[in-house]
This record gives structure tokens, sequence and C-alpha cells, in this order.
């Protein structure tokens, strides 16, 4: 197949956040010929560059970071509380539009099968088109992160994120009825936007297993582990409750423990708040995680509100770090075929820091979680069958439109 490939940001390994279809992209390419578009939100390496260029017939980027053209962006930019936000608006729609008129120039010019698209923020790009089948994945559901989100915010922001979720519900229908065909990240994803009864396809995340290993054996004594990017909202409300509501009750079990904060831009507000408590330490940006989790007796993550896979708790059970999480993070990590997963469920702090002192005190418990958590991602979480799903799904879409030819 000759593959159009829409993606809103580009996705590699050396290149900060998501990399889903960067494997997507190189499992694909072995078999079909794929032209990328793709926006660049960050810096990228021109090794990272190089490679995706190596897997794809054709790659055209569409900077969105950086120096802004517009005098207009350039001015905002320097406007101090909403400035900032509203240049990076200005930059985005304008790569948008160069991304839509690429994208018209080449179905115009060349001959493709399909169009295989992800990403609720480029969906002007194909809004107005039709012409080849559309194969979209919608992986998480954003509307369901912003609706639950909305039980944690501040009463004087909720007309604001009401308007905001109402523009994502409109966003997600309009994208649903353009696509041919629709895979979700995880059942509870799908119902959200779906219903229960739907069975749209289900490609999980996948975890490089070899990366995600451990270089030793043990872990430091009562050393509890919670990692993610800090500035992304449900991670740093996360990192808060441990702070504020899961510590002190941990305190009244527990008289010897630490625990760490791994990630990149913690807010201010997380880093004041950490200083208060000889227990806690927050590492800011490292080069590594794995190290981390090693000396990780726990893994906590209690992440009152989310959408999708929390890759996260899939490495930290890869490494056999036993984990207790809430149910907002279990049912991110369940899909029909393969049950629920091995961890320890909370549903409110209390749960949460009894949870965690139990898991300290029996050895047992943990070696079994950390042997069925390692065993559950290695079964069921891995790029090439997800990718497999994902073409069997565009050859069916292939074969639906020469159907009705």
């Amino acid at each position: 197949m000759r593959i159009l490939y829409i993606i809103p940001s580009l996705q590699h390994p050396q290149v900060r956040g998501a990399n889903r279809h960067y494997h997507f992209v190189k499992e694909l390419s072995k078999r079909h010929q794929i032209t990328l578009l793709s926006l660049v939100r960050s810096k990228v390496k021109p090794e990272a560059l190089e490679e995706m260029r190596s897997l794809t017939e054709n790659l055209l980027t569409f900077n969105v970071n950086g120096e802004s053209d517009s005098s207009l962006a350039a001015g905002l930019g320097k406007v101090p509380v909403i400035g900032n936000y509203v240049a990076k608006s200005i930059k985005m729609r304008a790569g948008v539009r160069e991304m839509r008129q690429a994208f018209l120039e080449l179905v115009r010019k060349e001959s493709f099968d399909i169009v295989l698209f992800h990403g609720k923020s480029v969906f002007p790009v194909i809004a107005d088109w039709s012409g080849l089948p559309i194969v979209t994945d919608f992986c998480d559901a954003t509307s369901l992160r912003i609706r639950t989100s909305m039980r944690y915010n501040n009463l004087l922001k909720r007309p604001f994120y009401y308007w905001k979720l109402r523009r994502m519900a409109q966003l997600e229908k309009k994208l649903i009825e353009k696509s041919s065909t629709v895979a979700f990240i995880s059942n509870r994803d799908r119902e959200a936007i779906l219903g229960p009864d739907d069975r749209s396809e289900i490609l999980p995340l996948g975890v490089d297993h070899e990366f995600w290993s451990r270089s030793r054996k043990g872990c430091d004594k009562n050393c509890i582990v919670f990692t993610g990017v800090m500035d992304y909202a449900p991670n740093h409300d996360a990192a808060i409750c441990l702070i504020e509501n899961i510590l002190p009750k941990l305190r009244r079990q527990l008289s010897d423990f630490k625990i760490m904060i791994v990630g990149r831009d913690p807010k201010p507000e997380l880093l004041a708040r950490a200083k208060q408590h000889p227990e806690i330490v927050v590492t800011g940006f490292v080069e590594d995680v794995r190290p981390y989790l090693e000396q990780a007796t726990v893994f906590a993550a209690p992440v009152r509100f989310a959408s999708g896979t929390q890759n996260k708790v899939l490495e930290a059970m890869a490494m056999e770090v036993p984990v207790v999480a809430t149910r907002v993070v279990s049912d991110g990590l369940y899909i029909d075929e393969y049950g629920a997963p091995p961890l320890l469920l909370a549903d409110d702090d209390q749960q949460f820091a009894d949870a965690i002192a139990k898991l300290l005190g029996e050895a047992n418990e943990r070696n079994r979680l950390a042997r069925e958590g390692q065993t559950f991602v290695k079964s069921y979480f891995n790029w090439t069958s997800s990718a497999a799903r994902l073409e069997r799904m565009c050859e069916r879409a292939l074969s639906e439109r020469q159907a009705f030819k």
C-alpha cells in the first residue's frame, strides 16, 4: 500500500514525548510505502530526522517550535500570563495550514491507497476533504480526561473547562464521523467515545522490553517512586496528592521511608511543597529513569484523572516493580482479552497509603506482583503486535473501498 500518514508531532525515541507512531511507521515501512506529514513541536536531532527519512518514501515536516515568522506572534509572546499561550496558538495554526496545503497538493498530484491519521490538533488538515479511506488511530479520549479533571479544578476555572470540554467533544465527534475505521488505545477510551457495545480495534501501547529491563537485582529499602513529565496536569496533580494526602497517612504506619518524584519540569508549587518534607525527593530532569525504578520498592501512581494508558506504569511493571495505582490507571491498562492488570488497586487516599505500607512489609507479595506484572507487559504490550493490528485495519479499509468501486 501507499500510505499518506499524518501525525501532530514528529515521534522518535530521541524526541521528547510519545513515540507510538515512530514504532508504527517502523513496522509498516517494512511492507508499505509511507509519505509522512508531521508537525515539529520541539528540537529534533539530525540523526532522528535521518532515521525517519530512511523509513519513509517522503517526509514533510512543519515547524511550530521556536521563533515565529509572524510579528504578531512574536509580540504576543512578550505579554505576561497569556501572551506565550496565544503566540503558540498562532504558530500552531500556521503550521496546520501549511500541512493542509501540502496534503492537498500531494493527493492532487500523487496516488495513495489510504490516509492514516492521528491527532485531533491537526484535524483541520482533513476536515472538509474526502477521496480515500481514512484510518484513524483515535488513541485516547481527551474529553474524558478533561471531564474527570474538573472534579479537582478550582471552581473559578470551571467555566473555562466546560467550554474546553464542549469544544473537544465536538471535535472528537467530527473525527469519528470522518473516519472510515477507527482504533483506540484501551477499552476505557473506546467506551468513553463510542459506548460499551462498540467493538472498534484496540491498539495497545508497546514497551521496548530490552531497554526497560533491570541491570541489577534487589531494590532500596522502603523506596516509593513516581515518574512522569511533571508539568503535565495529571502527573502534577498526582504528585501533589502523594505529598499532601497520602504522605501524612503513610507516616502513621511507617517511620523509615522515602518518596522519589522523578521527571522533568516540576512546577514551582510541587518543588515548594516537597521542600517541606524530608522524605520527599524531586529530581527534575534525569537522563535515564531506569536507575530510579531499580531503586524502587514500590511504584506509586495516584493519578486521579487521565485518559489513555500510562506509559510510566507499563515501564515500572516491565522492570519488575510492584505497582499501587488508582482505578483511573488500572482502567487504562484493561483490554478485554487481557483481563485486569496485576497491581494493587486503591480508590482513595487511605487505601493508597494502606496498600503501599502492605507491600513494603510483605516481600512475598512484592515478588508476586513484580513477576506477574512483568509477564503481563511482555505478553500483551508490544509494538509489533499493535502495528500488525493497524496494518490489518488499513488492508480492510482498502479492500472495502475497492469492493464498492
